[in-house]
């Protein structure tokens, strides 16, 4: 039964990926691009003191985020890996996401794989009461004239569940909701603030926790200059988690 599970949850996977490459070529035949530095390919790397996500503490060990990916000539269309990974070896993470963005509105799917509690995991185990992994679809949508930006998340499967009346290991469906504001951009800095919810309309308890009003923050962000023309991208997050009652600041550093 978990082969049948499996199938049809990577399957879905496949629907989706399938779907984006085709809204890709159609963009890239009727706007074409001549873009000199166009690299399909590429790879970055940030470290951070500690991982914050969503108004979750992942880990309050230092780390660091590797990004592998592809990007369409146009940039709309984009997909690939992320990986993470503690200094002290207490976190290991493994993502594959692929996303669309067009005049101001994205879809991303998701597939998250945090491990670290999950030494036994398995890497193609989605069975919702053994697996590792989470599914997760986000719409966005950045408004044109005001710096506003709108997203909504919702796990559509995985290690999202709840125990329903019957006993039974039912998923919950976790939906995240979050607006984040600009309220200043220059060339090389910015500062913004987001404010989030989070709520599953199955269970009253959901993925991130129980309250519904679940964290705001705020994020500075600022280019360093390293020698010349040469700059390094720095940003500091403030967070502070309404429902599981703790602050946290996070220092990155996106080395290339």
């Amino acid at each position: 039964m978990k082969k049948v599970k499996n199938s049809k949850y990577i399957q879905i996977v496949l629907l989706f990926w399938l779907s984006f490459s085709a809204l890709n070529a159609q963009d890239e035949t009727e706007n074409p691009t001549e873009a000199v530095s166009y690299k399909p390919i590429d790879f970055n790397l940030q470290v951070k003191n500690m991982h914050l996500w969503r108004g979750l503490r992942v880990t309050d060990a230092p780390m660091t985020g590797a990004l592998l990916h592809y990007t369409s000539k146009n940039g709309k269309f984009d997909t690939g890996f992320w990986g993470g990974a503690g200094f002290n070896g207490d976190y290991t993470e493994v993502d594959y996401y692929i996303s669309y963005a067009t005049h101001g509105f994205s879809i991303a799917l998701w597939d998250i794989n945090n491990y670290s509690d999950f030494p036994d995991a398995e890497v193609f185990d989605y069975d919702r009461s053994t697996t590792s992994h989470f599914v997760d679809l986000t719409l966005a949508y950045t408004f044109q004239k005001i710096p506003l930006k709108t997203s909504w998340s919702t796990i559509l499967l995985g290690r999202d569940t709840y125990v329903a009346d019957g006993g039974e290991l039912e998923n919950a469906f976790t939906n995240y909701v979050e607006l984040s504001y600009n309220i200043f951009k220059k060339k090389h800095s910015s500062f913004g603030v987001s404010i989030a919810a989070a709520f599953s309309f199955v269970n009253d308890a959901h993925f991130y926790g129980d309250k519904v009003l679940n964290n705001f923050g705020i994020i500075y962000s600022r280019d360093v200059k390293v020698y010349q023309d040469i700059y390094l991208p720095v940003s500091a997050t403030a967070l502070w988690n309404t429902d599981q009652k703790f602050a946290s600041i996070q220092v990155a550093i996106d080395l290339f």
